[in-house]
């Protein structure tokens, strides 16, 4: 099952990989609104890390979206992950707020 959703994910363009020549990273779009849309699933295996690779797919996909239609693309990403967010700035993303996540004690969840 999973080799199919991906199979059918890849052919509907909803992840896009960055092949060199085989596959080095990915990412995904999601989410759509009437004008923006997320980029999320963003990913480059350990051994491919620290090329690039990731920032191409990225604002790839991003620019292809800006394209399409869509007014903004948005990311979510962790703030306690500097390379990333340097990554995503330098291709043109800015921060817009942060979230808190918050537990609460005896909390069934």
């Amino acid at each position: 099952e999973a080799l199919d959703w991906a199979r059918g994910s890849i052919a509907s363009e909803r992840i896009v990989l960055w092949c060199n020549p085989e596959p080095v990273s990915m990412a995904a779009r999601s989410r759509p609104t009437k004008t923006g849309i997320a980029v999320n699933m963003v990913y480059t295996p350990p051994s491919q890390r620290g090329r690039g690779y990731a920032s191409a797919v990225v604002a790839r996909l991003s620019q292809l979206l800006l394209q399409s239609g869509y007014a903004f693309c948005m990311l979510y990403t962790d703030l306690g992950n500097p390379v990333s967010n340097s990554i995503y700035q330098k291709i043109g993303y800015r921060p817009v707020c942060d979230a808190v996540e918050h537990r609460f004690a005896g909390a069934n969840t």
